[in-house]
């Protein structure tokens, strides 16, 4: 009997251990983690006319190893495309009734709904075509006409244009994707998101950030990371900016994404960010000259293997870029957070890069209001000067018109305490004085 009752109390023990250890694995942060190609065909090839799409030619038959690979092994890949590779589809498959042509195979692998193992994503490319010009909406409209359908995401943008100190800000060509844009085939087409932010060659300036946000600013580096909750298209950073390459060791990569994923699992970096990566590719490196032993299928089949053990061990999870926009979504409500950003390598929380700013307000009847810092955490300093010298009141709505806070302002300087409040944007006011916009962030 005493037998019995001890191994009865181990067995417990075990449970009560596998379970712990269960929701801890299962509480933990995760990086959401794809794959990405660019297809940038030289410019000295011709396309529009008497157009040869060698590059193309060369490329499509890797392409399909490297789609059933990422099928095969349960990753998730954005193809992100510009518009000679397309044109080359087109013409040298008849892709507009050949339903077995690269892109509609890729953007169908896996069956309903499609796109969720291979997503294609236009990319536009600068390039004097002789008949007429195309712009990013031609593109998406010529994805489609292949059988897949393109999406909202932008594959790949400059946030700096410049190629000389960071100091020098130079804003890149992202700006023009947050609109409407019409082509020749009269079809809009808007990002949604935009992945990816770098900068002009030699990449000297390539942002890396983990995280999503909507940029506020347009005129110089430091606002780029503030986030403006009026926008309407998101950034996605893409981790430390991960590029497969001939010259660049796949284990090296391997142990860098390790590191990452096992710094943000084990509580390493703040439990409250949201966790992007990408590893890059070029289509341009499936057949280069200079390294004819490199195979860009079987470097990336390594790498998927390897990213499969950190996925058993949930630190990673694959997701598609709008997969993870998805997710990013269910935890920003869950966290009561408007958005994320955190620098690859960075290890303690440092001062916010946004620039603080305040709420001014003046009053012909009732005085002068200043209210700091605005975006705020916990807490609000206010200033007030009255020309009445009559009761005074500050309140605080929530974006539904409810009065979360009521004060009387009985002195010219003063704190209110925000703790108890979420994230999210507000109206602030004071007396009869015209409500402003105030967003708390944590």
């Amino acid at each position: 009997m005493g037998n019995k009752s001890e191994s009865m109390k181990k067995l417990f023990l075990f449970l009560t251990i596998l379970g712990t250890n269960t929701f801890a694995q299962t509480t933990l942060n995760k990086l959401y983690f794809n794959l990405t190609s660019h297809n940038e065909m030289s410019s000295t090839e011709p396309y529009d006319t008497a157009p040869t799409y060698t590059f193309y030619n060369q490329s499509r038959d890797t392409l399909r190893k490297i789609v059933d690979l990422v099928y095969a092994k349960g990753a998730k890949y954005n193809m992100e495309t510009c518009q000679k590779f397309i044109f080359g589809c087109i013409h040298s498959e008849t892709a507009a009734t050949n339903p077995n042509d690269i892109m509609e195979y890729a953007y169908k692998l896996g069956g309903m709904p499609y796109g969720n193992v291979v997503q294609i994503d236009p990319r536009y490319k600068t390039t004097a075509f002789t008949i007429y010009t195309l712009n990013i909406a031609d593109v998406a409209h010529m994805i489609d006409s292949t059988g897949a359908t393109s999406s909202k995401v932008l594959g790949g943008f400059l946030a700096y244009s410049g190629t000389v100190a960071a100091t020098a800000w130079s804003m890149g060509d992202w700006t023009t994707y947050t609109t409407t844009i019409n082509g020749n085939y009269n079809k809009p087409w808007k990002a949604d998101i935009i992945w990816g932010p770098g900068s002009s060659p030699p990449h000297t300036h390539d942002i890396n950030n983990f995280g999503i946000w909507k940029p506020r600013g347009k005129t110089d580096s430091v606002d780029f990371f503030c986030h403006d909750p009026a926008a309407t298209t998101w950034i996605q950073g893409n981790g430390c900016g991960w590029n497969l390459t001939p010259t660049i060791s796949v284990q090296t990569i391997i142990s860098q994404i390790r590191t990452e994923a096992t710094k943000i699992a084990n509580g390493t970096y703040p439990t409250n960010k949201f966790y992007s990566g990408s590893v890059i590719f070029n289509f341009k490196d499936f057949k280069n000259a200079a390294y004819p032993s490199f195979q860009m299928p079987k470097e990336l089949g390594i790498l998927m293997d390897s990213i499969n053990v950190m996925v058993a061990q949930k630190k990673i999870v694959w997701t598609t870029i709008t997969q993870k926009q998805d997710s990013f979504n269910v935890w920003s409500a869950a966290k009561s957070l408007a958005y994320s950003q955190w620098n690859c390598g960075q290890t303690a929380t440092i001062a916010p890069t946004c620039l603080l700013s305040s709420v001014t307000e003046f009053d012909k009847d009732d005085g002068f209001l200043k209210v700091y810092p605005n975006p705020a955490s916990n807490e609000l300093t206010y200033e007030f000067q009255s020309l009445t010298g009559k009761e005074t009141y500050f309140y605080i709505y929530d974006e539904l018109g409810r009065l979360i806070i009521k004060k009387e302002i009985s002195e010219s300087a003063g704190k209110i305490s925000l703790s108890d409040l979420p994230c999210g944007l507000y109206l602030i006011q004071a007396t009869s004085m015209r409500p402003k916009k105030l967003l708390i962030v944590k």
